[in-house]
Formats: C-alpha cells, structure tokens, sequence
C-alpha cells in the first residue's frame, strides 16, 4: 500500500516539474515574441499573475495525471473503448465546466478589456484544447506502456536466463561433488601425479561453474580467460596431449566484465563437436581484448561419424546474456557449412 502511494506521488511530482517547466518556457517565448507589456496583460499583473499561473499548474497536473495514469494507460492495456469515450467525455465535461466558472465568474474579465473572450469563442477553443491535451497524454501514455512493456520483458528474460543456470548448476550436488573431487585428489597425489592434477582441475572448474556470480553472472575476463585455459588444458590431460588446437592471445584489458562461461561455453562446443585431431585443421581459438573491443573467436572442422545431440541452450544462453548486458554494442556470429563452424563474439566496450 505504501509502495503504491509513493509511486503514486512520483508520478504526480514528475507531471508537476514538466508542465510547470513547459508553461515557464511558454511564457518567456511569448514574451520574446510580443513583449513583457503586452503578455502581462494576458497572463495578469502583480497578484493575478501568480493566482492564474499556480491555478494553471495545478490544474494542468491533475488533469494529465488523470488522463495518463487513470484513462489512456488502463486504455491502452483493455482496449475498452465505450469505458474509456465516456471517462473522457466525463472529465472535459467537468474541465470546461469549471474553466467556465473560473473565467466568467471566480476571474471575471471586464468585457471592455482586450483580453476578453466570449461565452461562444472559449467554448470552441475548450474543444481544441481538449482534443490538443488527449493527444499529448495519448503519446506519454504510450511512452510509459512501451517502457513498462520493454522492463518486463528484460525481466521475464532475466528470470529464464536464471532458471537456465540455476537448471544446470543444481543437476548434481555441489557438496557432494567437491568433497569427492577431495577425496579423490588426497588418494592419487602420490601414486598418479598428473591424475591428481586433473581432479585439482576439475574441481576448480566446477567451482567457477557453480558459483554465484551475481543477477546477470558477469566475471572479469582475466578470470574467465583463466578458466577456460583450464578447460583446455583438462580436454589436453584427458586425451594425452595429442588435441591438435591452435590458441593465440592478445589481452591489453583484462578488467572488462562478460557474462560467466560465454567463452568456456564456446570453446566445450568445440571440443564436443570438432575433429580434434586433424592436424591440418586445428580447433582454432583467438582472443583479441583492447580498451575499446573484445575479439573472441573459435573455429573448428566438424568430426565425421555419429554425432552428439545437442539442443543449443548454452549457446542460446550466452546469446541471450550477452543481449541483455550489452545490447547493440555487441555481435554474436555463427557460421556454419557442411565441414566448418565458427563462433564470433565481438563486444564493443
């Protein structure tokens, strides 16, 4: 309820502080155009002038917040034209009403004065002024919807993209899982050198996998370059060195966030899906980091036989991270023809 009313005086206070600024800009134009005499004269001297221009404010506020937030938004989510008509008719009915009455008999102008207008004459332009109002409050209300629309939308995504993670992470249980990687380790220091090695490994790239790293799950890239060079270097232990991959690196901004595992992600669908051991067709991995861009790249041959299946989703995630956080200032390129495929991930910072 609090929360509410709050968003509610916000709303108010916004419309207070532009049309109170907008009929400012108004005045001092009319005072350019005509001169400070003669616009005086229509706005009011001394007192009047402040009585007519905070009676303006006022009314102005409410009846734009009223039309905004409580007529064309609700409108424009229901499409309820009769309701909406007849709540318009309503409100200028009541607006021309009370102008009438404020003109003609609470700030009665002499009809000698050059500033008089008649009964007739201010009827027909309440009606302009009327359609001129539902106009502008039209398009805000637009504004606002399109805006209330797109947050939701991002939001909805978030969520998705935040079950996906959670969905992966939580298919095994971490307690378990690091406790045996421990154990495991402990029991082949001795006897197995390099064994030991790969559970090490293993277990720090689970760790990086199944860690928190926030709403959107961004690191440094110094720390996901780390990572997925222990990817590697796992996929190396697991097949005796004899992966034929090709890495070159140029890294002069290593503080830049990414989204966590979008390169590691990359670089395992290579592995998962390329031949890794033409020599003539190596994995091919580049990373280009400057101040101003990120450069990575993978690109492999495709592995004859039976192949995996796969459903896209860590690409689809990434992709979709990579949108939320960076927007128009990046690309994500797939390539792919009957033996090649290729990745490209391009972020302008």
């Amino acid at each position: 309820m609090l929360e509410t009313v709050k968003k509610q005086w916000k709303q108010i206070l916004v419309i207070l502080m532009l049309y109170t600024a907008w009929n400012i800009a108004v005045f001092f134009f009319l005072v350019r155009l005509q001169g400070l005499e003669t616009t005086m004269k229509q706005f009011g001297v001394g007192t009047q002038l402040y009585v007519n221009f905070i009676h303006t404010i006022i009314k102005g506020t409410i009846v734009y917040y009223i039309l905004i937030y409580h007529l064309i938004i609700p409108f424009i989510r229901n499409r309820n034209w009769k309701r909406f008509i007849l709540q318009c008719t309503l409100l200028f009915v009541a607006l021309t009403a009370y102008e009438y009455v404020w003109n003609f008999t609470i700030s009665k102008t002499d009809p000698a004065s050059n500033n008089y207008i008649s009964p007739k004459v201010f009827l027909i332009s309440a009606a302009v002024l009327d359609c001129f109002i539902i106009l502008i409050s039209y398009f805000v209300a637009t504004l606002i919807t399109s805006n209330e629309m797109r947050k939701h939308k991002e939001e909805l995504e978030k969520e998705k993209l935040r079950a996906e993670l959670a969905a992966i992470k939580y298919q095994i249980n971490p307690h378990f899982l690091f406790n045996s990687l421990s154990f495991i380790y402990t029991k082949t220091l001795r006897s197995s050198p390099e064994a030991a090695h790969a559970v090490h490994l293993l277990s720090e790239i689970m760790s990086y996998a199944l860690d928190d790293w926030g709403e959107l799950g961004t690191v440094p890239l110094a720390l996901e370059v780390e990572h997925m060079k222990k990817v590697i270097e796992m996929n190396q232990i697991r097949f005796s060195h004899n992966l034929k991959i090709k890495y070159y690196e140029d890294v002069q901004e290593s503080d830049a966030s990414i989204p966590v595992l979008a390169f590691v992600t990359l670089v395992e669908n290579a592995f998962k899906h390329g031949d890794l051991n033409d020599e003539k067709n190596q994995v091919s991995i580049e990373l280009i980091a400057t101040k101003s861009k990120i450069c990575f790249l993978v690109s492999n041959k495709k592995k004859t036989g039976p192949k995996e299946p796969s459903k896209g989703i860590g690409l689809n995630n990434v992709q979709q991270r990579l949108q939320l956080m960076y927007g128009i200032k990046h690309s994500f390129t797939i390539k792919e023809d009957e033996n090649y495929y290729l990745n490209e991930i391009i972020i302008n910072l």
